[in-house]
């Protein structure tokens, strides 16, 4: 093997060590919460989709038509339909609405915030989503919310941290006689391993590169 087909190897070789996929976070479950509401209010899952999105799911314990027992709400004052904080940056995060379908319901829409994380008693999170309903249960949103957040700098399901109030998540909801602020404090873990490893598009750029750079070896040495 010449020099030059030997360097090319080794850096081919490199290359495709580096392209190793980022491991995505496992799937977590938070089932119990404290506040206004019953402690079995409705469940939420984080559920990693790819190496920038993680999917969200609130599903409220009863949300049946035409009589919803649960509802997301704004109170007005520091509280926000639903609430959390991410590790490191903000900058670069979105959601897109499932459930809604575009965030779109009877009385306003839900869209991604970084300025209004405010739930109390539960503390402030980094990030919120609000709702351009009015204040009160009669412009609620009776039904599961579920979005995906984005952030362009990678995003796992591991980066879903606890506030300095140590909770995960809050809500203002609406059930019975009850309104006002639910917190999620507990998280399990729902998958037995990890998820797949997902390939993360730097990676697969870096494999493509490698898997040239030995084309090239092969018909250096065939000549």
């Amino acid at each position: 093997m010449t020099k030059f087909v030997r360097y090319a190897a080794m850096a081919a070789g490199g290359l495709l060590i580096s392209a190793t996929a980022a491991l995505a976070g496992p799937t977590y479950s938070f089932s119990t919460s404290e506040g206004v509401q019953p402690s079995n209010v409705g469940t939420i899952t984080l559920t990693q989709i790819n190496s920038t999105t993680v999917d969200v799911l609130v599903d409220l314990a009863d949300t049946t038509l035409p009589l919803p027992r649960y509802g997301f709400i704004n109170t007005g004052g520091p509280h926000t339909p639903f609430a959390f904080t991410l590790a490191g940056t903000e900058s670069g995060t979105s959601a897109t609405f499932l459930q809604p379908a575009g965030g779109i319901y009877t009385f306003g829409m839900f869209s991604l915030s970084t300025a209004n994380g405010g739930a109390t008693p539960y503390g402030t999170f980094g990030i919120s989503i609000d709702s351009t309903a009015g204040n009160g249960s009669g412009k609620a949103y009776s039904g599961d919310l579920e979005f995906n957040v984005t952030r362009t700098s990678g995003l796992s399901t591991d980066d879903f941290i606890q506030n300095t109030a140590h909770a995960y998540f809050a809500a203002d909801l609406t059930g019975g006689n009850n309104t006002g602020s639910q917190a999620w404090k507990n998280r399990t873990i729902t998958t037995a391993t990890q998820a797949a490893d997902v390939p993360e598009p730097a990676s697969i750029a870096l494999l493509g590169v490698g898997l040239g750079v030995l084309g090239l070896t092969r018909r250096r040495r065939a000549a």
